[in-house]
C-alpha cells in the first residue's frame, strides 16, 4: 500500500566556491531527524537511540508504542518487519515496483524491430511506458510464448504490436496529465480481438491486452467487464488475476470520482467493492491473490472513505499492545494524517496528541518550541505515574523543555537504562544540565553514554554535548569529529571524520593560533584533519606576525606532509615578518590551505598551479557564518578555552584583514615591486587575476584584478601564464 498511497524524499545539497570561503557545511548531515539511523527491526522492537520531534509519524507512533510497553517490548515488538512495510520501504508486490534485474530492454529491442526502427528511437521505449512491474510481466509472458511450440513470428510480432498498443495508452495517461485543458490529443486505436481461426491462448492473451489498454485509458466500465469475463473463463491463462484486476479497475473507477461523489453513496461503493473482494478472499484457488486483495481494499477504503478508515485506525492504534503493523494498519493511518487535521483528534487520543506535540516543535516558525514544552509538561504532571514504564509525556517534557525543573530531573534519573526511551532521556538530561550551567552533571552523562554500544546519529548527539563541556582544548579536540548519517543506510558503521557547524565555529572564533598548534599536535585526530589544523595555524601566525608560532606550525606541517617541506623551509629562513606572511601566503595558494577548516578534512596535497586560487578564508568577522536558529536544529554554544585573551586580541587583527584574494593580492602586487626577479610572480598574478571570478570579494576586486592582469601581460607578456590569462574580472 505505500506506494499506492504514499511516498517520501531526501535531498542532499553541495556546493562549490570560486575564491575565498569554500564554507557550506551542513548541519543536516549529522543527525537522524526524519528517520532512525537504527534498522527497523531493532526500533521495533524498542531500541529507540535518541528521539527527533521531525521523526515521520510512523515512526513517532513506534517510539511512542515502546515507550509505553516499556522494557516488554522486546518480546511484543509485533509483525515482523512491519516497520518496513508501514515506511514503504518493504513494498515489492505492486505494479509500481518490481524486484530483480530490469528486462525492459528486451521489450524494447524486439519493439523496435518489429516496427522497422533503431533501438536507440525514442519510440521505441513506448512499448515499456506502463509501470515497472507491468513491464516485467510483459517481458516474462514474451518469453513464455516464444517458447511455446505454436509460436510462430507473426503470432510473436501481432503481441509485440498489441502490447505496443498498452504502452500507448500508458502514456496517454500520463500526457493526459500535464496536458492544457485546451489540448486535444490524437485518438488511439485499441488492440482489436484476434480472429476465431487462431488458438485459444493466443486469442486469450489478446483479450488481456485489451482489457489492459482500457484500463490504462481510464475506461473503466470496459476494463472491469474485459477483466471480469477472463476471471471467469476456465483455463484462461490470466484467469488468477482477472478477478483481482476487476476489483482494480471498480476500485480505481470509484476513487477517480470521489471529489463528485457524495460521502454516503461512497460509503455504499466501499460496501459493494467489499464485497466484491471478499469473494476473491474466499476463493482457494485465487489463494496468490488474497494478500494483493486486502491490500487493495485497504486502499480503497484509505481512498474512498477516509474518514471512517482513520478512526477505525486511530481507536485500533489507541491501545498499545496491540499489533499496529498487521494489516499495515500504521502504514495506512500514516498516510491518512497527512489530510487529517490533527487537533479535533488531540484530546480524543494520547498517542495522536502526543505526536502532534512534537511535530509542533519541529514546525515551529519562529524557532521556539515555548508553547509544545509547556503542553508537554502540563500533560506529564496531569497524568497518573504509569507503572512499569517511562510517561511518554516526561519524553516529551525533556526534549522540548529548556530548563529543568527538580522534579524533571528526578523523574529522569529514575528510568532505568533498559527503558526504550532511556537514550533519549539521557541526552536531554545532559543537554539540560548543560543549559543550567552544570557542566560536570553534564559531562557525567555523556560519558557514560558514550561508552555503550550507540547507532552512529546517537553517537553524535552524546559528543556534541560532550564537545560543549569539554574542559580544554585537547578534551574538545577528542570529541571534534562526528560521522555523517544523512545518506548512510542504518546497517552502516559511518566513520566519525567530519566537523559539524559547532566545531567549525569553534574553530573560526574559539581558537588563538597558539591553541591550534596543540590541536594539531594530538595524535589520535587523523593525519588529513592534523595537518588542516597546522595549516590553519602557519597562516594565522603569519598574518599575525607570530614568528615562533609559525615556525612551529610549518616544521609540524612539513613532519605530517613532506611535500610542504620546502616552503616550510622558505618560511624559517624569512627574515623579515613580510617574507614570512609571503611565504605562507603562497604556501596556502599552492597546497590548498586554510585558515578555517570544513566540514571535511581532504589529505593536503599540491594543487594543479592552473587550478589555485586564494581560497584561505573568506572573513574572520562573526556574521559570515550562518547559524541554525530553529530550536530543533540549535546546536550547542562552543566551548570557551584556551588562551581568550590572545584570541580576543587576534580576532580583532584578522577582523581587519581583507578576504584571502585581497590579501594575496596585494601582497603579490607589492612582492613584485620589492622582488621583481621572483619566478613565481607570473604564476601568482594568474591566480590573483582567477580569484577575482567569484566567491568572497572585496569592494576593488575589479581593481585588483586590473592591475595585476596588466602587470602581468607588461612584464611576462610571452609567458604561459599571461597566454592562461585573457582577460581580467
Amino acid at each position: 500500500m505505500k506506494y499506492l498511497l504514499a511516498c517520501a524524499a531526501i535531498a542532499a545539497v553541495a556546493a562549490n566556491a570560486f575564491a575565498s570561503g569554500d564554507y557550506g557545511p551542513s548541519y543536516t548531515m549529522f543527525k537522524a531527524y526524519t528517520k532512525p539511523d537504527i534498522p527497523n527491526a531493532r526500533f521495533q522492537a524498542g531500541d529507540l537511540g535518541v528521539l527527533q520531534p521531525g521523526m515521520r509519524r510512523v515512526y513517532l507512533y513506534t517510539a511512542w508504542r515502546a515507550i509505553m510497553l516499556g522494557a516488554p517490548v522486546v518480546k511484543k515488538p509485533g509483525t515482523e518487519k512491519g516497520l518496513d512495510r508501514a515506511d514503504g520501504s518493504a513494498f515489492g508486490n505492486g505494479w509500481d515496483h518490481v524486484d530483480g534485474e530490469d528486462t525492459s530492454a528486451d521489450l524494447v529491442g524486439r519493439a523496435a524491430n518489429v516496427l522497422n526502427i533503431k533501438a536507440d528511437d525514442p519510440a521505441a521505449r513506448m512499448i515499456v511506458a506502463c509501470p515497472a512491474a507491468a513491464n516485467a510481466y510483459a517481458a516474462a509472458t514474451l518469453r513464455q510464448l516464444e517458447a511455446r511450440p505454436d509460436a510462430t513470428r507473426a503470432r510473436v510480432d501481432a503481441w509485440l504490436r498489441a502490447q505496443y498498443q498498452v504502452g500507448e495508452s500508458c502514456q496517454r495517461a500520463e500526457d493526459t496529465r500535464y496536458a492544457y485543458r485546451t489540448e486535444k490529443l490524437p485518438d488511439l486505436v485499441a488492440p482489436q480481438p484476434l480472429p476465431a481461426t487462431e488458438p485459444a491462448y493466443w486469442r486469450q492473451l489478446r483479450d488481456y491486452q485489451r482489457a489492459a489498454w482500457q484500463f490504462h485509458g481510464a475506461h473503466y466500465a470496459e476494463s472491469t467487464a474485459l477483466f471480469d469475463r477472463i476471471g471467469a473463463t476456465a483455463g484462461h491463462p490470466m484467469r488468477g488475476l482477472g478477478a483481482y484486476l476487476a476489483l482494480r479497475s471498480e476500485v480505481r473507477r470509484a476513487v477517480a470520482a470521489v471529489a463528485q461523489t457524495p460521502r454516503d453513496e461512497r460509503e455504499h461503493q466501499a460496501q459493494v467493492l467489499d464485497k466484491r473482494g471478499a469473494a476473491i478472499v474466499a476463493d482457494a484457488s485465487l489463494q496468490t491473490m488474497h494478500e494483493p486483495a486486502r491490500a487493495l481494499l485497504r486502499s480503497m477504503r484509505a481512498r474512498l472513505t477516509p474518514e471512517a478508515r482513520l478512526d477505525e485506525l486511530n481507536r485500533y492504534l489507541d491501545d498499545p499492545a496491540r499489533d499496529p503493523y498487521a494489516l499495515d494498519r500504521l502504514g495506512d493511518w500514516s498516510v491518512l494524517m497527512d489530510d487529517a487535521k490533527p487537533e479535533p483528534l488531540r484530546g480524543q487520543h494520547a498517542f495522536v496528541d502526543w505526536i502532534a506535540t512534537l511535530q509542533d516543535c519541529a514546525g515551529s516558525r519562529d524557532g521556539s518550541c515555548a508553547v509544545p514544552a509547556r503542553h508537554a509538561l502540563e500533560r506529564w504532571q496531569q497524568g497518573t505515574k504509569p507503572r512499569g514504564h517511562t510517561d511518554p509525556w516526561l519524553v516529551a517534557a525533556l526534549m522540548l523543555s529548556e530548563s529543568l525543573t527538580p522534579a524533571l530531573e528526578q523523574a529522569a534519573l529514575a528510568v532505568d537504562s533498559s527503558d526504550p526511551a532511556y537514550l533519549t532521556v539521557r541526552y536531554h538530561l545532559a543537554r539540560l544540565y548543560r543549559l543550567a550551567g552544570k557542566r560536570d552533571a553534564a559531562r557525567a552523562v555523556a560519558d557514560a553514554a558514550l561508552k555503550g554500544k550507540l547507532s552512529p546519529g546517537t553517537r553524535n548527539l552524546f559528543r556534541e554535548e560532550r564537545f560543549a563541556v569539554a574542559t580544554s582544548v585537547r578534551d574538545a579536540g577528542a570529541y571534534l569529529l562526528r560521522a555523517n548519517v544523512d545518506m548512510a543506510s542504518p546497517d552502516a558503521a559511518p566513520a566519525e571524520d567530519m566537523l559539524n557547524d559547532d566545531a567549525i565555529a569553534w574553530f573560526k572564533r574559539g581558537l588563538a593560533a597558539a591553541d591550534m598548534l596543540e590541536l594539531a599536535r594530538m595524535e589520535s585526530l587523523p593525519q588529513p584533519l592534523r595537518a588542516r589544523i597546522a595549516g590553519a595555524a602557519w597562516i594565522r601566525a603569519a598574518l599575525l606576525d607570530q614568528a615562533d608560532t609559525g615556525r612551529a606550525a610549518a616544521d609540524l606541517l612539513a613532519r605530517l606532509v613532506p611535500a610542504t617541506g620546502e616552503m616550510a623551509t622558505r618560511y624559517v629562513r624569512a627574515a623579515t615578518p613580510a617574507e614570512r606572511r609571503h611565504v605562507a601566503l603562497v604556501a596556502a595558494v599552492a597546497f590548498g590551505l586554510s585558515a578555517d577548516l570544513d566540514m571535511a578534512a581532504p589529505p593536503v596535497t599540491r594543487i594543479e598551479a592552473g587550478d589555485a586560487t586564494a581560497s584561505a578564508w573568506c572573513s574572520f568577522k562573526p556574521d559570515r557564518l550562518g547559524e541554525p536558529t530553529s530550536f530543533v536544529w540549535r546546536l550547542p554554544a562552543t566551548p570557551d578555552l584556551g588562551d581568550a585573551t590572545a584570541r580576543r586580541a587576534e580576532l580583532g587583527k584578522l577582523e581587519q584583514l581583507k578576504t584571502a584574494t585581497g590579501t594575496l593580492g596585494d601582497d603579490v602586487l607589492q612582492w613584485a615591486d620589492t622582488h621583481p626577479a621572483d619566478p613565481e610572480l607570473p604564476w601568482l598574478l594568474h591566480v590573483v587575476v582567477m580569484s577575482t571570478r567569484g566567491g568572497c570579494l572585496d569592494d576593488d576586486a575589479k581593481a585588483l584584478s586590473r592591475k595585476a592582469h596588466a602587470l602581468l601581460h607588461k612584464r611576462w607578456p610571452k609567458s604561459e601564464w599571461a597566454r592562461a590569462t585573457p582577460y581580467f574580472y
